[in-house]
């Protein structure tokens, strides 16, 4: 049994301006693990969503939403399949893989509606059946990696168009990982950790450019970790998002209670991208965009979480109008004629 091993339904939020810890309300309902979490917009309101998850009894099914502004939680509607845990969860409440009661991976996709409390499913993603993958939002919901059935470690990559309900191939791992962590940190989306198989977590990782992936140079920075966190979030400073990763368990087995904020791109080898600052971060209506040198001929795009495409149009002014645009985080990236590539977080409220 792993060392540590423990049901729970304590809560915890990390203040990316304190940089401190301090405890929520706690989950009123079983303790349980390997569970899956988004965030989703209803309305003006951004709320926290846990689904699924194991507890002493089997996989569940259950959804709860978690309030940030009243400190409480209330249970949704529950998935109208069948119970599982270690699922892959995206932002506006899509569901995909997991584990079954009977040790059967799925690689059934959902969809929560949180503004009717309802739930959709979709086309199944391609390939095998899987839990414990990781995934990323980049022009459309990327499944990468994961374990099957015999706890095998998978290379494959997985693309879901949310706009077309279809799947394509992406470019695959240099090797197989489950129990990864996947994330944006600073320019690039890499995927750090893991397990090779069940006997081996590692402290390495990959960095993706479209292509291909890239091994990083540098190691995780508390060294072997298998099902940790790792998230972007605002920091110290306005208009500042900092990247940070931590728990999960270590190659001894031991539970882990480390945090680190990353600070540049965790060594990947050849940096394409410069920053974009951009003000006022959050907003409302408009933001405007702080370049080293000008925007002439440049191109802008935007995506949001589920990577779809919002704005991709020549840059004609510094400031951008997302009066339309729904509550939420969005990439934004400037292409300069030369090539170069600036990229930014923006978050409206």
């Amino acid at each position: 049994m792993e060392v540590g091993w423990g049901l729970t339904n304590d809560w915890y939020r990390f203040d990316g301006t304190t940089l401190q810890w301090s405890p929520v309300a706690s989950l009123p309902a079983s303790p349980r693990q390997y569970c899956s979490a988004f965030t989703g917009q209803q309305q003006s309101n951004t709320y926290g969503y846990l689904f699924g998850g194991l507890d002493a009894n089997g996989p569940l099914n259950e959804l709860w939403r978690y309030d940030p502004t009243s400190d409480s939680w209330s249970q949704m509607a529950s998935l109208p399949g069948e119970p599982r845990y270690a699922a892959v969860a995206f932002y506006q409440g899509y569901i995909v893989t997991g584990l079954f009661q009977d040790g059967t991976a799925t690689n059934e996709l959902w969809k929560y509606d949180p503004n009717n409390d309802t739930w959709q499913q979709l086309t199944s993603m391609t390939g095998l059946g899987r839990h414990r993958a990781c995934g990323l939002s980049y022009a459309g919901l990327m499944v990468v990696g994961g374990a099957d059935s015999a706890y095998t470690a998978l290379d494959d990559c997985w693309n879901y168009n949310t706009l077309t309900d279809s799947w394509t191939a992406c470019a695959s791992l240099p090797q197989g990982r489950y129990g990864a962590m996947c994330g944006f940190v600073t320019y690039d989306w890499i995927l750090q950790g893991g397990a090779t198989d069940t006997s081996t977590i590692v402290d390495s990782g990959f960095s993706y450019n479209l292509l291909t992936w890239q091994p990083l140079v540098d190691p995780d920075p508390g060294g072997t970790r298998r099902g940790g966190v790792l998230v972007e979030a605002s920091g110290p400073g306005t208009g500042i998002w900092h990247t940070y990763l931590g728990l999960g368990i270590s190659n001894s087995l031991v539970r882990k209670k480390d945090w680190y904020m990353a600070f540049g791109a965790f060594g990947i080898s050849e940096q394409t991208f410069g920053e974009l600052a951009l003000h006022p971060n959050p907003g409302s209506t408009t933001f405007t965009l702080q370049l080293p040198d000008a925007l002439h001929r440049s191109q802008l795009l935007v995506q949001d979480l589920t990577g779809r495409t919002v704005v991709n149009a020549p840059l004609v002014s510094p400031t951008v109008d997302a009066s339309d645009w729904p509550g939420g985080s969005y990439l934004v990236e400037v292409i300069a004629p030369d090539g170069r590539r600036f990229r930014g977080r923006w978050v409206k409220l």
